[in-house]
C-alpha cells in the first residue's frame, strides 16, 4: 500500500473513531465535534464525506460487505461450514466495536434487520428449509426456527467466553446435523425429557 493511501486510511479511521465515540457516548454529532475529536481540518472532513450521516452509512456498508464476503465464500460453496464459522468468528471479533451496537443492540435500526435477514436467508439455503411456502403456519414456524438460529449464532459469535472450538462445532452442526444432535453429541449438553 502506498504511503498516500495509508495516510488516507488513517485519516478516515480518525474520522470514524471520532464519530463512533460521539455516537457511543450519546453526544451530539456534528462536523465541528468530529473534526475537534479527530484533530483534523474541516476541509479534510469534507474531502471524505459530504455530511456526518455519511460516516455511519460507510461503516454500515463496510460491515454488510464483510458479512457477505465472509458467508459467500468458497468454503460455504464446498459445504465447509466449520471454516465459515471460523471466518465469521474472526470477522466478528475484529469488528465487534461496530457489530455489537449496530446488530446485537440493534442501534443500527434497519441495518440490524437487514443483517439478520441476510444470515437467515443463507441458513435457509444451507439447511434446505423453505420458509416461503405459502402456508402461513409453516412459514411462521420456519421463520421462528431461522430467527432463533440467527440469534444463537450472533450471540455465540459475540461471546468472549464460548471457546472457538464450540463455535466451529455449533456452526457445522446446525447445518449438517441439527441443533439437538449437535448439543447432545458434540457438546454433551443433555436434554431432560
Amino acid at each position: 500500500m502506498s504511503q498516500y493511501k495509508e495516510a488516507r486510511e488513517r485519516t478516515k479511521a480518525k474520522i470514524e473513531d471520532a464519530y463512533w465515540d460521539l455516537m457511543m457516548n450519546n453526544e451530539r454529532i456534528t462536523v465541528k465535534r468530529i473534526i475537534e475529536k479527530a484533530g483534523i481540518h474541516k476541509s479534510t472532513f469534507y474531502f471524505y464525506y459530504e455530511w456526518v450521516d455519511d460516516v455511519l452509512a460507510e461503516i454500515k456498508t463496510r460491515m454488510m460487505n464483510l458479512l457477505i464476503s465472509t458467508i459467500e465464500s468458497k468454503n460455504r460453496d464446498e459445504g465447509n461450514f466449520q471454516q465459515v464459522m471460523i471466518e465469521m468468528r474472526k470477522m466478528f471479533q475484529e469488528n465487534r466495536k461496530y457489530l455489537i451496537p449496530l446488530v446485537l443492540e440493534q442501534r443500527g435500526g434497519a441495518f440490524a434487520v437487514n443483517y439478520r435477514e441476510f444470515i437467515k436467508e443463507r441458513f435457509a439455503e444451507d439447511i434446505g428449509l423453505d420458509y416461503k411456502t405459502g402456508n402461513d403456519v409453516k412459514n411462521d414456524v420456519a421463520n421462528c426456527v431461522l430467527a432463533g438460529l440467527v440469534e444463537i449464532m450472533l450471540y455465540e459469535l459475540s461471546s468472549e467466553i464460548i471457546p472457538d472450538e464450540f463455535t466451529h462445532k455449533i456452526g457445522d452442526g446446525i447445518i449438517k446435523k441439527g441443533v439437538a444432535l449437535t448439543l447432545n453429541d458434540d457438546l454433551n449438553i443433555k436434554f431432560g425429557m
